[in-house]
């Protein structure tokens, strides 16, 4: 047996026996010196709960667009999993959010060949009313392209088909687009997916209407239509799409984010936060995004209860509308700015379920080094990089304020194949990948708990605790 299996076996025995246990005596904090402990690499493994919570999240309650009734149901099965996980506390928090309603949609290229398009509207675009849009239609590779040929979008449909580079390429398409062709006088907008080229299936994800242009619809395609459009334009064919959306904005309504914890059993005021966002968008299940962050962070927190209690108390954060642009995050860091100085760190999981690689840290280089040594015992489940970087949508308005961020990074190569899209399902999860990928995010939560150092004791001090 490998010593990796070996460790993944004494491991899930450990979880698996998992059962509340008596608090640690409590202790007066004070200034926590000399050097950073680092976890027993054999004490910590995601267990089979993980795999089977993200199948009933995903199988039971579905997509959780924020401000329907599927986060409604999302909320109430998280705030239920919580609680009969054992978790000392869990509470619900009020968070405003769009309300988006997608509805009926199709597209149909008419001319100079009738073709079917297959189409997901982008989030928080407006619909195309009763009657749908038939124009022309122009297609362009990107904003250039476009701006070159401004004189030719003006009641048109404006056919974005760039070449997939990356996604922090592509997205600007999505989230731009429709803007950018109405102030050129397009009357509608379709984009390539955000996607690696791949089986017909569109991507959808959240648009943003420009304060200066005209509100258009604007809908993604798949890769294969984009190209088959552009090859056509090559041509010199001259194209027609009729393009029918029902979505609607509807103003803002009430969601919540879903917050439970563990108390530490010697300095419970200080706070180790793992959150993960429990939104999904309304295709799929929402399985790798972010299903797989939600459930790692719930087991993260369901895990402090094994062995006795963690040190500093263990607080998971189950956020709404992050899809939307961050809500939820905003509502949390609002609601709790009477606390900043308490929390040690705050971990993020939202790369998709698969093997684990690593952190990325949000904060200075001493913060990097600390957790660096922290992790270096994960090695054998393909976790102990670490190195400074972006740590998450949601505990952003919280690193800006000052809070060290980790983000829980795998290994995602395929993760755009299936984001925002149809295809992110639960049958895409591997269940021995993403249990080492919990595993990680489990043992470096606990270390950071458990630490007799602070991450943050050059920033604070702890003697001057309530």
């Amino acid at each position: 047996m490998s010593t990796l299996r070996l460790l993944v076996v004494l491991l899930l025995a450990t979880l698996t026996a998992c059962a509340p246990t008596h608090p640690l005596p409590a202790s007066t904090p004070t200034a926590l010196e000399g050097p950073v402990a680092a976890p027993d690499d054999t004490s910590w493994t995601g267990d089979t709960w993980a795999y089977e919570t993200l199948g009933d999240l995903c199988d039971t309650v579905g997509h959780r667009l924020a401000g329907s009734d599927g986060m409604r149901r999302a909320v109430a099965w998280a705030v239920r999993t919580l609680e009969t996980a054992g978790l000392d506390s869990v509470w619900i928090e009020p968070v405003q959010v769009p309300h988006w309603t997608r509805g009926r949609e199709w597209a149909s290229c008419t001319a100079p060949v009738h073709f079917d398009l297959t189409i997901t509207g982008l989030g928080l675009s407006d619909g195309t009313g009763p009657d749908g849009i038939e124009a022309e239609v122009l297609v362009v590779r990107d904003f250039d392209e476009l701006d070159a040929r401004a004189d030719e979008a003006a009641g048109r449909i404006v056919v974005y088909a760039p070449q997939w580079e990356n996604y922090g390429v592509n997205v600007q398409y999505r989230v731009h687009g429709a803007s950018r062709a109405a102030r050129h006088g397009a009357v509608a907008a379709l984009v390539r997916s955000a996607a690696p080229d791949g089986l017909s299936t569109p991507h959808t994800g959240v648009m943003r209407y420009a304060d200066d242009a005209p509100r258009i619809p604007v809908a993604a395609i798949t890769s294969e239509d984009a190209g088959r459009l552009a090859r056509l334009a090559d041509r010199g064919e001259t194209l027609r799409i009729h393009l029918y959306m029902a979505a609607e904005n509807h103003g803002e309504t009430l969601s919540h984010n879903v917050v439970g914890e563990v108390r530490g059993g010697r300095w419970p005021e200080q706070i180790v936060l793992v959150a993960g966002h429990l939104d999904s968008w309304d295709v799929g299940t929402g399985a790798h995004d972010d299903g797989a962050g939600s459930v790692a962070a719930m087991t993260a927190a369901r895990a402090a209860l094994v062995d006795g209690r963690p040190a500093r108390t263990v607080r998971v954060v189950l956020y709404t509308s992050e899809e939307y642009g961050g809500q939820g995050g905003d509502a949390y860091r609002d609601a709790h700015l009477h606390e900043l100085d308490r929390y040690e760190a705050a971990f993020e999981s939202d790369s998709g379920g698969y093997a684990p690689a690593g952190f990325t840290v949000q904060a200075d280089s001493l913060v990097v080094a600390r957790l660096a040594s922290l992790a270096a015992p994960l090695a054998p489940l393909g976790a102990a990089d670490v190195k400074p970087g972006w740590s998450g949508v949601d505990i952003r308005p919280l690193c800006d304020l000052g809070v060290p961020g980790v983000g829980h990074r795998t290994r995602s190569a395929p993760y755009f194949s299936v984001h925002h899209s149809p295809a992110d399902t639960f049958d895409k999860i591997d269940r021995d990948d993403y249990t080492r990928s919990v595993a990680a995010l489990v043992a470096l939560v606990r270390a950071v708990a458990d630490n007799p150092g602070s991450l943050r004791d050059a920033d604070r001090s702890r003697e001057k605790r309530p």
